[in-house]
């Protein structure tokens, strides 16, 4: 270590003269986006540094400071600099540190006359450091200037470095999250500071204690950081929150790299332990290689779905052979999750050789394998690949059979890292990020103890097969029931009609805005409450322009424009299937031969009110109103199945106030009486504009109400 020079670490960095204005130094960092610029002055000595991003926020409020001079302003956006020649060897520098409070946030290394050479390379020198036997890891990150605490899984703090400290002297109970992923919480009486969490999960040693001011693994911990989150008022333009969202980004990025290199040295050094171990280290440092390994992959994946979730990652397009890809997928399967995939039978229902896809091969491969790596963690009797077209997708459907995934997991998975399967379910949430960066999408259906399907969506390269199952239509399923789900996908496979399923408000806004399905179908249940459905779905436009059916006994929500259809709750999924069929994509199916609802039942009965139309119904029990309290007479008397409205628009008014009649099924002959039921908000409408087709309405909406 005495023969290294700190000008080994010197990190090359942008500077800008201490007379250039502050425009230009803005116009710099747009360029660069680098953290840091340095201020040198006439003789290239540094003055200071420059957050780029900090000073971005400051013209954002102020452009009047546009025009002055950089080395003339002190500012929340100007750090000061520690100079340190580059001459010393780091035996000289870490003498020097120890009379330090700490480590300077920024040190430039300049040469003999002075002048800047660079900005210390911090994460370099504490990863050099921490390859260092003597050194334990979390000596190192005690320098840090970002305030760190970890607590064992009990929540008791066991250690924290010298910047959480100085920051946060008195005690402040940290809440841990209960679900897995980066979770962030606001100190209460301290608005400027956030403090954020993430879990270490490192496999337990027999004897998990704290020893002095060293950390020993037990069962697991969690690493909390904090940060300074800048308070925002209501006039803050949105260029202001880009740009506090860009450096949240970053700083996840950056406490990746963080935590990356002390594991990276915890590796290396485990390494050289192994070439004489011990017989008392062996068992210990097996379980250190492993949980390391495990570790580094995980925030390897962590990086990646940060950089995809921003649309960061740079995808290198191709044409990908498919049959290639699958085996591809699964040695690296096999590498990341265990040697299990290649004894697996796998009913294939179309050779993979003719198919190809466009997209990243190496991302593409990600995708599978994640999937493959869950399904490894249960194995099951059955496993099949299902291929098909839906629209401009190539669709693969991974399915099983023997064990489904618990109800438990189904609105967290691809969501949130699951506690006891982090590593796989971080690979499944970037999986599903990378699926939509190919403009694609992934989502899955399961029963628990039975079986699941997991759906990827990709784009296709060349023209595919004509033998392969095509799709003109796909529906948007938003809803958490699974067994309705299971039932409904599987008439809806039947009916030749694709499916993608969302779970959450916000997942069904997200696949809305990426696949624009040709239907939505919502049906609330538990935790998915009906209002926040249509409230966050009514934010986009697309849904004003396609088929919404919801499935509920409430009235449907204000604020909904567009076609809108709501059928009992526990309605079969024929109903659906019928409602898509003929009103939303009539011609979908055949003209010929017609579906059939067999011979109208003898005790079926329909009320028609008003006498605008001439209607023939036979075989069906036709009872007629003249007013609304007629109406209301014959409906408590005969109990009919369906009402025709057969009275002008200007009527429908009057019928909120005769609840037994808005509670049957409506067929309305006239446009605009269709739009007015419609706008009651809390009534099944079924417009029939031609008379010819009178009696299939008819026999449809009398349907509904033995199944309500």
């Amino acid at each position: 270590m005495d023969s290294l020079f700190l000008a080994s670490f010197a990190q090359p960095s942008p500077a800008v003269a201490a007379t250039a204005c502050l425009r230009e130094v803005y116009q710099h960092w747009q360029e660069t986006l680098a953290e840091a610029i340095v201020i040198v002055d006439e003789q290239q000595a540094p003055l200071g540094v420059v957050q780029g991003w900090r000073l971005a926020l400051s013209l954002e409020r102020e452009e009047q400071l546009a025009d002055l001079v950089v080395g003339r302003v002190t500012a929340s956006w100007r750090s000061p600099v520690v100079v340190v020649p580059a001459a010393w060897t780091l035996l000289q520098f870490q003498g020097w540190l120890r009379s330090q409070a700490q480590m300077p946030a920024y040190v430039a290394v300049v040469d003999a006359a002075g002048s800047f050479l660079g900005l210390l390379d911090q994460q370099k020198l504490l990863h050099y450091w921490a390859c260092q036997p003597p050194l334990p890891w979390l000596e190192v990150i005690e320098q840090l200037p970002l305030p760190i605490q970890i607590q064992n899984a009990q929540g008791s703090v066991i250690w924290h470095n010298c910047a959480w400290a100085e920051h946060f002297t008195d005690f402040l109970p940290l809440v841990q999250p209960k679900f897995e992923g980066l979770n962030c919480q606001t100190l209460e009486g301290r608005s400027l500071w956030q403090v954020c969490s993430f879990p270490l999960h490192l496999t337990s040693l027999e004897s998990g204690q704290a020893e002095g001011n060293v950390a020993v693994a037990s069962d697991r911990y969690w690493l909390f950081f904090a940060q300074r989150w800048p308070e925002v008022d209501s006039t803050t333009p949105t260029r202001l929150y880009q740009l506090r969202l860009h450096q949240q980004k970053r700083l996840l990025l950056g406490l990746g790299h963080e935590l990356k290199n002390p594991l990276t040295a915890i590796l290396s050094l485990t390494q050289l332990l192994w070439q004489h171990p011990l017989p008392a280290q062996e068992e210990y440092l097996a379980l250190i290689q492993r949980s390391g390994w495990q570790m580094n992959r995980l925030i390897q994946a962590w990086q990646d779905y940060t950089r995809a979730l921003w649309g960061e990652l740079e995808l290198q397009w191709e044409t990908v052979e498919l049959a290639s890809l699958w085996l591809r997928s699964q040695e690296l399967a096999e590498h990341l999750y265990g040697p299990n995939i290649s004894r697996w039978q796998w009913q294939i229902e179309v050779p993979l050789s003719n198919l190809y896809l466009y997209g990243d091969t190496l991302r593409l491969r990600q995708i599978f394998a994640h999937l493959l790596g869950w399904l490894m963690l249960f194995p099951s009797d059955r496993y099949g690949l299902r291929l098909s077209r839906w629209q401009n997708w190539l669709v693969l459907q991974l399915w099983e059979e023997g064990r489904g995934i618990p109800l438990k997991d189904h609105e967290r998975l691809l969501h949130e890292c699951l506690e006891d399967y982090a590593e796989v379910t971080m690979g499944l949430m970037l999986a599903r990020q990378l699926c939509r960066l190919h403009s694609g999408e992934l989502s899955f259906i399961a029963q628990p103890d039975d079986s699941s399907e997991w759906t990827v969506l990709l784009p296709f390269a060349e023209e595919l097969p004509p033998e392969l199952p095509t799709v003109a239509q796909l529906i948007l399923l938003v809803s958490n029931d699974a067994p309705w789900i299971m039932k409904t996908t599987a008439a809806l496979r039947h009916n030749h009609y694709g499916y993608i399923i969302a779970r959450h408000p916000l997942e069904a806004l997200d696949k809305v805005e990426q696949l624009q399905p040709t239907a939505i179908v919502v049906r609330p249940a538990s935790s998915l409450i009906l209002a926040d459905v249509v409230e966050t779905l009514a934010t986009s436009s697309f849904t004003a322009t396609v088929p919404l059916i919801i499935l509920s006994d409430e009235a449907i929500p204000l604020g909904l424009t567009g076609f809108v259809q709501r059928l009992p709750l526990n309605s079969h999924p024929s109903l659906l299937i019928d409602v898509l069929d003929r009103w939303c994509f009539p011609r979908l199916a055949p003209p010929a031969p017609k579906v059939s609802f067999g011979p109208p039942l003898p005790n079926q009965t329909v009320l028609r009110l008003g006498l605008g139309h001439e209607i023939n119904l036979p075989h069906l029990r036709l009872l007629e109103a003249e007013d609304l309290e007629q109406a209301d007479l014959l409906v408590e008397i005969w109990q009919p199945d369906a009402l025709i409205w057969d009275l002008p628009a200007d009527e429908v008014a009057h019928l909120k106030n005769h609840p037994k009649l808005r509670a049957l099924p409506i067929i309305t002959l006239a446009e605009d009486s269709s739009r007015a039921i419609h706008d009651l908000g809390d009534v099944m409408v079924f417009p029939c504009l031609n008379l010819e087709d009178l009696m299939e309405v008819v026999l449809l909406a009398a349907t509904v109400k033995p199944q309500s």
